[in-house]
């Protein structure tokens, strides 16, 4: 009964608080499409990942049609059910794409291959880190979805107003729930960094006091890259594709459901040759959709791989296959094409106005970490275009400048049995340093 009750009074706490936070977004975002009580907390569920760290999950309602809305993640240490310990600092998480938070950030959640703590989020609430990662709007549609109608808007900014929403609902239900209304720590991983960047840009241009981050972090991606770099020019050579796709009514994108069959085959029939790729059997072929990187360039791949003399993906150097092929089978069948056109128009220098107007103008310390065999150095590329007077960098590196293509690569980072001590760690010490 105790636990009911505090349950109760957390949630009415949340309830109370939030039509101010509503009220405050709208204002705070003046071009949000959303009216103010379109926002509102349709569900919440707890779960225990393990010893005194729970999951929290809330779906959140951000509009009137059938999919818009997100769901909010929060991974704590609590010293009774429903009371977290008390916690100087906070971050929010946001995924590349298409990912969910549950893949990349949580990966025991959807894989018996890791131990119950082997994932970035619980690392850091074990370490008295109150974190929070968020699920856009994409990811939460049915794989059985045929009518994408819904999708012709959804880009970038659309994820970004999502983005800001949940930023000031996490520090509201941390109000709430006794940790004080403290901004928070902002981490974004590959597309995930253009919610980072945008957050730090736009709270520019409002008063200190309604600002919600306190430093950001890049993964392994950035705003800007070198004019004669391949990440820039495959970029700039994709537009007009995905253009083309919305013109003619082409709303989503399949990758994630396509990637489904690869994982199905591979899990069914594993040694199978596969119909995807000649010379490959079903198992290898998911390998090698990780290690190695796919025409066009950039040059850059999702896992380090191990191959034998023809070319063939082995094994895996830093992250199980198993776990790899779980991570796959998770991936969110769909993501917006509007959002592939509007992040390849950033990076080609065609940005939208929020992302590039006022970057210039972000003080907040910012900390970038990138992958050899990922991004890697081409996101400190951004770094300069910001006015921040205190950016930490670094990049993992395990082979030889010319062995790129064997080392540590963009998923690696999560994935990898040694991300705790290469990347997670060093995201925790700058996170305790600038509390």
């Amino acid at each position: 009964m105790k636990i009911f009750i505090r349950s109760m009074v957390m949630l009415a706490c949340i309830a109370a608080l939030i039509l101010p936070a509503v009220a405050q977004i709208h204002w705070a975002v003046p071009s949000a499409n959303s009216l103010p009580h379109d926002v509102y907390i349709r569900h919440v569920d707890r779960t225990v990942l393990g010893e005194d760290v729970v999951h929290y999950r809330f779906d959140v309602v951000v509009g009137r049609g059938e999919f818009d809305r997100i769901r909010l993640h929060r991974i704590i240490r609590e010293k009774h059910p429903y009371q977290p310990i008390h916690t100087v600092n906070g971050v929010l998480l946001f995924p590349g794409g298409p990912n969910s938070v549950e893949m990349i950030f949580m990966e025991p959640v959807i894989s018996t291959v890791p131990n119950w703590d082997q994932s970035i989020t619980a690392f850091l609430a074990k370490n008295n880190i109150d974190v929070w990662a968020m699920d856009y709007r994409w990811a939460l549609v049915p794989a059985s979805t045929t009518d994408f109608k819904f999708m012709k808007s959804w880009g970038v900014e659309r994820d970004v107003k999502d983005a800001r929403i949940a930023l000031s609902l996490a520090r509201l239900i941390r109000g709430a729930t006794g940790q004080g209304l403290g901004k928070l720590h902002v981490l974004g991983f590959s597309y995930g960094t253009f919610m980072a960047y945008a957050i730090g840009s736009q709270e520019t241009q409002i008063p200190p006091s309604l600002r919600s981050a306190k430093g950001l972090i890049a993964v392994d991606w950035g705003m800007e890259f070198p004019a004669d770099s391949d990440l820039r020019t495959t970029s700039c050579n994709v537009i007009p594709q995905y253009q083309s796709l919305l013109d003619t009514g082409i709303y989503n994108d399949s990758f994630g459901a396509t990637l489904k069959q690869f994982v199905d085959l591979a899990r069914s029939a594993p040694d199978e040759p596969s119909p995807f790729a000649p010379g490959f059997t079903n198992y290898e072929f998911v390998l090698f959709v990780g290690a190695s990187p796919a025409p066009p360039p950039p040059d850059w791949h999702f896992v380090a791989g191990i191959f034998n003399d023809a070319g063939i993906s082995t094994g895996l150097q830093y992250t199980d296959p198993h776990l790899w092929i779980d991570v796959l089978a998770a991936v969110p069948p769909y993501m917006p094409t509007r959002a592939d056109l509007e992040a390849n128009k950033i990076q080609c220098y065609q940005g939208l106005a929020p992302f590039e107007d006022h970057l210039r103008q972000v003080t907040l310390p910012i900390l970038y970490v990138g992958a050899k065999g990922g991004t890697g150095e081409l996101g400190y590329y951004t770094l300069p275009f910001t006015a921040s007077t205190d950016i930490t960098k670094f990049t993992v590196q395990l082979h030889p400048d010319d062995q790129s293509e064997l080392d540590f690569g963009h998923a690696d980072l999560f994935t990898a049995s040694n991300a705790e001590t290469l990347a997670w760690k060093p995201v925790l010490d700058w996170i305790m340093a600038h509390r």
